[in-house]
């Protein structure tokens, strides 16, 4: 901490026990008005911290329900979804066999109108 240097003209007035007295009482007064400065800061620092934190809990509670909310959404759609699905697969398998087995009776015509036609020779 610098030290107050006090005007000439006071210095002369007030005499060297009282400028020493003056600067010290300025330097006490002054360490008192800093530490009572710090304090009132840092009371309203953890006060403000204080409802920060508190709403940022209750934004943290609202998106976690938003959150709960959304993935129940999701799952219901992914389970529609799935279903839809499922049943486009069946169908598919359905319309595969009708073809395979179209195919196999084909198959076992034309090895059969060959066989008819070899054994008639």
């Amino acid at each position: 901490m610098a030290i107050a240097r006090v005007p000439p003209a006071l210095a002369e007035r007030l005499g060297e026990k009282g400028t020493e007295a003056l600067v010290t009482l300025l330097a006490s007064t002054r360490a008192e008005w800093t530490d009572e400065v710090l304090a009132t800061t840092v009371e309203r620092f953890e006060h403000r911290l204080t409802t920060e934190m508190s709403l940022l809990r209750v934004e943290m509670s609202s998106l976690r329900v938003e959150m709960s909310r959304e993935m129940s959404t999701l799952r219901q759609d992914v389970t529609n979804g799935l279903s839809e699905v499922r049943v486009e697969l069946s169908e598919v398998r359905v319309e595969l066999l009708k073809w395979s087995f179209l195919f196999w009776v084909g198959q076992l015509a034309a090895v059969s109108g060959l066989l008819a036609f070899m054994l008639r020779r």
